[in-house]
């Protein structure tokens, strides 16, 4: 199974993520897809699946971002199946996201009549971790020298 993937680059100075606009392509073999279609409908353990797995990580390094060691970056897409707005959420973003993380951070209003701002800051405030937790730092692997 192919499976198209989006980054954004985190950068810690501004404390902000650019989109990379490139679209790439990774091909699971059968024991992954079987965890691909698993987890697909799982909130975030899809994210964190390969967020984890040594072989996503080794492609990235290898063929995504081999010159780049250091880097901070996200997953955005994964086939259509989004996480940009744990990253580019705004106050004003759509009802969809708005109300994910509502439910998501267990906030709820306590009037109808609560300014949209005032939760829109905050799920911003739960977001700033959340979204720590979901960098992927490049590091280079730590090799022993047996000498």
């Amino acid at each position: 199974m192919q499976v198209k993937f989006e980054f954004a680059i985190y950068d810690e100075t501004l404390d902000k993520f650019e989109l990379d606009d490139k679209v790439y392509l990774f091909e699971l073999d059968e024991e992954q897809t079987q965890t691909y279609n698993l987890l697909k409908d799982k909130d975030l353990h899809l994210y964190n699946w390969f967020k984890e797995s040594d072989f996503f990580l080794n492609w990235i390094k290898e063929e995504i971002y081999p010159d780049d060691i250091g880097k901070k970056i996200v997953l955005c897409d994964v086939n259509d199946i989004t996480f940009r707005g744990y990253y580019f959420f705004k106050v004003t973003s759509a009802d969809t996201f708005y109300e994910y993380f509502k439910k998501l951070f267990k906030i709820h209003h306590e009037t109808d009549w609560q300014d949209r701002e005032e939760v829109g800051e905050q799920i911003l405030e739960q977001l700033m971790v959340k979204r720590q937790e979901l960098i992927i730092e490049l590091k280079e692997e730590e090799k022993e020298n047996d000498a």
